[in-house]
């Protein structure tokens, strides 16, 4: 550190002469080369130092290490033979699974561990969870799987099944019946607690746990919530009536938390692709289908109406009360009645039939296999179910008529883009007649 000080003093110095030496003297060119050169000469100086000074300390250090091993040799040679030490031996009775400490250091590390893992098993159900293979076959290498991670015991899966307030019996393994088919959340502990609850039935302070585990409370159970990103799935109840002699309560523990883990995961993951399928098809406000997917539906319907020599029905929608609501209520109140419309028009069409919110406030039904007379029966059919709706507002009430075009394959059309085209002039049409009713494709030939 010394010499580093030393070396630093020195530099600055010569950095400090080059300064204060006049230009006419020096150029600023010669300054810098002049402070490069010196900066070296200086390096080269401290190098020198610093490598004489390591190797006077490596000469050091083997001077020690003879005399550390001339002493060693020393004290072998006067002293060859070293007593035995009497050891103390406690005989007590070990715990269950326990082995003495003789007879473990006398047998190779892979006889050690008892503890037995299914890998095989494991790696099957991990790599269908990983590459997100469909439910079915991960539950396939679950009812493979548990029983071997969990000899001697019975569990139990549930999983919502439509709504978040049954849970249902997905997968079921060992002897006995420890739970019901179906279950309410807040009978099992870990769905309030939000983490695994193991319940020990033989100890006596034992009071309360999960509650649908009544046919059979004994030995020691396991509860897990199955979790992913914030959201409940399920539940994973495990029961034995005693554990493997080679395997502790903290090892079902941590098994029953890998499993749990890895496959509330999976759920989570399987829940997110979910939903983004259906907001890639689905508008966010109404619930409705998007335009992209009616384009690519008209599309897939009109190649098989031409192969089948099948009509197509297309009705276009526009709600009239758009603008006045927008002025006098405001956005939102547009909002919902738009919101209100996606969730009526599917009950005024067939299942096979596809209502979209086609254009900012133009919906669109496709009825494939529909002929002119059905399209036009359903459209006056909607018209006239909505120009009678009546919506609660805030202290107001929110109605509207509708504004409607027809279009028919192949009468008014012969592929996609004309029948939308078709639909949608007959829709404006039908505003500029003065609203609230339907006009055919028909009309537009005689304007």
């Amino acid at each position: 550190m010394f010499s580093f000080i030393l070396w630093l003093i020195a530099f600055v110095a010569g950095v400090a002469v080059s300064f204060f030496v006049p230009e006419t003297t020096i150029s600023l060119g010669g300054k810098f080369v002049f402070v490069g050169a010196w900066g070296a000469v200086l390096g080269l100086v401290l190098f020198s130092v610093c490598k004489r000074k390591i190797e006077a300390k490596e000469m050091e250090f083997e001077e020690t290490l003879n005399e550390i091993k001339a002493s060693k040799m020393e004290i072998t040679s006067s002293n060859p033979v070293v007593p035995e030490r009497n050891i103390p031996s406690f005989e007590q009775e070990l715990p269950r699974g326990a082995m003495p400490v003789r007879e473990v250091l006398g047998k190779p590390a892979s006889e050690i561990v008892k503890a037995e893992f299914p890998m095989d098993a494991w790696k099957a159900f991990s790599k269908c969870v990983l590459k997100n293979r469909p439910f079915p076959e991960v539950l396939k290498t679950m009812e493979v799987l548990l029983p071997k991670m969990f000899p001697k015991a019975s569990g139990i899966l549930y999983m919502y099944a439509g709504s978040q307030t049954d849970l249902h019996k997905i997968l079921a393994f060992g002897d006995k019946v420890i739970s019901d088919d179906v279950i309410r959340p807040g009978e099992c502990a870990s769905f309030n607690t939000g983490d695994i609850v193991v319940s020990d039935y033989s100890s006596p302070r034992l009071k309360g746990g999960c509650t649908h585990l009544h046919h059979h409370p004994q030995g020691i159970s396991f509860c897990s919530p199955i979790e992913g990103i914030d959201e409940h799935f399920g539940i994973f109840s495990l029961q034995a009536d005693s554990l493997p002699d080679n395997e502790t309560k903290e090892d079902w523990l941590m098994k029953v938390s890998a499993f749990a883990t890895a496959f509330g995961l999976y759920v989570a993951n399987q829940n997110l692709n979910m939903r983004f399928e259906q907001n890639s098809i689905r508008d966010s406000l109404t619930g409705l289908f998007n335009r992209r997917y009616a384009e690519e539906s008209l599309a897939r319907e009109v190649f098989s109406a031409v192969r089948h020599k099948n009509p197509i029905g297309l009705i276009m929608i526009y709600p009239d009360a758009v603008k006045f609501i927008q002025e006098n209520r405001g956005r939102h109140a547009v909002d919902q009645l738009l919101w209100e419309l996606g969730q009526r028009l599917p009950g005024y069409i067939r299942n096979e039939d596809i209502p979209c919110r086609y254009d900012g406030e133009a919906f669109c039904i496709i009825l494939p296999g529909a002929d002119l007379q059905i399209t036009r029966q359903r459209a006056e059919k909607i018209r006239n179910e909505i120009s009678q709706l009546q919506i609660a507002y805030g202290e107001g009430i929110l109605s509207t008529t509708l504004s409607m075009g027809v279009s028919v394959m192949p009468v008014h059309a012969t592929d996609a883009a004309s029948l939308f085209y078709a639909a949608t002039a007959s829709m404006n049409y039908a505003i500029q007649l003065g609203s609230n009713r339907v006009v055919l494709a028909d009309a537009l030939s005689g304007r």
